[in-house]
């Protein structure tokens, strides 16, 4: 039973495909077989990190074009991919025999994988919401600035809200060091548990280095493209720091119908009726609880700046300070 895990953020530019892309690799450096997934559907570019141009992607195969085997990618850095793709008008209206078909066509390739890495999309829409409630295990990045700070805990507080009971973990990205990182994490980890009785985990940080971006220019993960350097170190501790963890149980039935219904739902403005999801109706609540938490940010902003300054004069007064030299 593979352990599935979906990296999102609450704004973009935190570097989740490339956390995707290179803790996948380092994972499968360490034996285990791993599958990445991308769900960044507009956006996708897994493949573009690797130099990949692939064919069909998961979007060929929920029209009935080619199975499943066809699309999975082989790549030269011991990871498999499956290519997502961008929703179309034509597979909103799929019957739910021909959906089940495909839950249970997918589930095969994936039964003996250890990893399902998924890169989802930035942002609070009900569309990710909806596929992330059905992931057991949920990775936000976030970079050290109050915008991505405040978005990545509204993004926990809107998944907490809509009873999500599975793993959280932060990963603090274009960090400094490893006290810069955990001052981050404790921000983040202090509030939610405050205000919303919410245990955050650590899954380690990604630090600044100029190394990353030339990777990217080359189309060669980094931890391949430069193995000694910094950031490839973070990528390969937070690779050990998921294998120390206890896997849940996950249902793969859940999470791949989640998937292939975020994939065929129809893009529109406004949503006129309930639609249900792996048998539940999620799209109403999931958009009052959007709107309650649009409401709420700047109340929440407000508590969560004032934490942090407490916090921050906490630190300061518990350094001793030094007396006059005599």
């Amino acid at each position: 039973m593979p352990r599935v895990i979906a990296i999102t953020s609450g704004k973009g530019g935190v570097g989740k495909s490339n956390f995707v892309l290179n803790v996948g690799i380092a994972l499968g450096m360490m034996d285990n077989r791993v599958q990445l997934f991308d769900a960044d559907l507009g956006l996708a570019n897994l493949d573009v990190l690797m130099g990949l141009r692939p064919a069909r992607t998961l979007e060929d195969v929920v029209l009935g074009k080619c199975s499943i085997e066809e699309i999975i990618l082989k790549t030269d850095y011991g990871v498999e991919l499956i290519p997502g793709s961008s929703g179309v008008e034509d597979m909103a209206d799929l019957p739910r025999e021909q959906i089940a078909g495909l839950i249970k066509q997918i589930s095969k390739v994936s039964k003996d994988i250890d990893f399902i890495l998924v890169d989802t999309a930035s942002g609070i829409s009900s569309t990710v919401l909806s596929f992330l409630l059905g992931v057991p295990e949920v990775i936000v990045g976030v970079a050290p600035e109050p915008t991505s700070l405040t978005d990545a805990y509204a993004m926990i507080k809107v998944l907490t809200r809509n009873g999500f009971n599975g793993r959280v973990s932060v990963f603090p990205s274009m960090v400094k060091n490893s006290t810069k990182a955990r001052n981050l994490y404790r921000k983040i980890s202090s509030a939610a548990q405050r205000f919303l009785d919410m245990k955050v985990d650590y899954a380690g940080y990604v630090c600044v280095d100029e190394k990353l971006p030339q990777a990217v220019a080359d189309q060669v993960p980094a931890i391949v493209r430069f193995p000694t350097s910094e950031v490839a170190r973070c990528y390969m501790m937070i690779a050990s720091t998921l294998l120390s963890q206890e896997a849940g149980s996950p249902d793969m039935e859940r999470f791949w119908s989640r998937l292939i219904q975020m994939i065929i739902k129809r893009p529109k403005r406004k949503v006129h009726s309930d639609v249900s999801l792996g048998g539940e109706n999620r799209v109403r609540s999931l958009e009052i609880a959007l709107r309650d938490m649009l409401e709420e940010q700047r109340k929440t902003r407000i508590l969560l700046e004032r934490l942090v300054t407490r916090m921050e004069q906490t630190s300061e007064e518990l350094i001793p300070k030094k007396g006059p030299v005599v």
